[in-house]
């Protein structure tokens, strides 16, 4: 090997070294920031973290029990059975708003007046955001007819599909009976004034049928 070999095999290895030197050693660059906070120090919290979460108490919405939607009236079906009624027919107890001053679903009501019972208590008609309810004063039982635009589910649930059939329950103080028409909810309620053995009996299933079937269409928009 000649002097001019050995000078260039001498600086590749000083260059060598000085290279394996720098790897060994850290320079603060755009890339790598020297960390100025003590490692201990609390750091903030990012909102949305399980950290941020657990520090206090988070205000969850309520969820309702139940949801309550607006039906489809069919109004020109309700219209139609009206006006085939005769005119003599159409005249009951109550006097009922037409247009748009009249209950938000079809009215219902028995086919004849209703008689007072020993003069105790008045019939009532009285209209209602989502329907209206008439109540009529009995000798065994008073009755209640409700009319409703509402849907009412449980949360997550679907409406229940609508039949015009009777739905006959007893309850606590009475029975009830549940049908739709129209596209709206009607629930007829018999409250007995008096009970036999601690249970009502004031009216049977029949009765209650008997009385949901003269019902007819007494009004509407």
């Amino acid at each position: 090997m000649n002097l001019r070999h050995l000078q260039i095999a001498s600086l590749v290895f000083v260059a060598s070294a000085l290279l394996t030197g720098c790897d060994q050693i850290n320079f603060p660059g755009a890339g790598d920031k020297p960390d100025a906070s003590p490692k201990n120090a609390e750091q903030p919290l990012v909102p949305g973290t399980e950290e941020d979460e657990g520090a206090g108490e988070l205000e969850l919405p309520v969820r309702p029990e139940s949801v309550a939607a607006d039906s489809a009236i069919d109004w020109e079906a309700a219209r139609r059975d009206l006006a085939s009624r005769p005119l003599e027919g159409r005249e009951g107890s109550f006097q009922i708003a037409s247009g748009e001053a009249a209950p938000p679903v079809p009215v219902f009501l028995p086919s004849a007046p209703v008689s007072v019972q020993g003069g105790e208590a008045e019939v009532r008609f009285q209209p209602m955001s989502d329907g209206y309810y008439a109540f009529f004063p009995g000798a065994a039982y008073d009755t209640v007819v409700n009319g409703t635009n509402k849907i009412i589910t449980a949360p997550g649930e679907q409406p229940q599909a609508r039949d015009d059939a009777f739905h006959f329950q007893p309850t606590m103080t009475g029975a009830q009976i549940s049908f739709s028409r129209y596209g709206a909810d009607y629930l007829v309620e018999f409250e007995c004034k008096e009970l036999t053995n601690g249970l009502p009996t004031c009216i049977t299933q029949e009765e209650a049928e008997a009385f949901a079937t003269d019902l007819v269409i007494s009004g509407t928009r």
